[in-house]
């Protein structure tokens, strides 16, 4: 399940960041944001499983 999910999110950062190559800058910066968010969730939502 994790390898697959992987194997998927690899995919579509790449299609993410190609088609963010096609468009204007601003699509670009808002992928790049909602990566940035996601990863900071995952982090804290670990970050709170561990400590609780």
């Amino acid at each position: 399940m994790g390898d697959g999910e992987g194997t998927t999110f690899m995919q579509w950062r790449e299609r993410a960041q190609s088609e963010a190559r096609e468009n204007q800058p601003r699509l670009r910066a808002l992928l790049l944001t909602a990566a940035v968010v996601v990863v900071l969730a995952i982090v804290v939502g670990v970050g709170i499983l561990v400590l609780f």
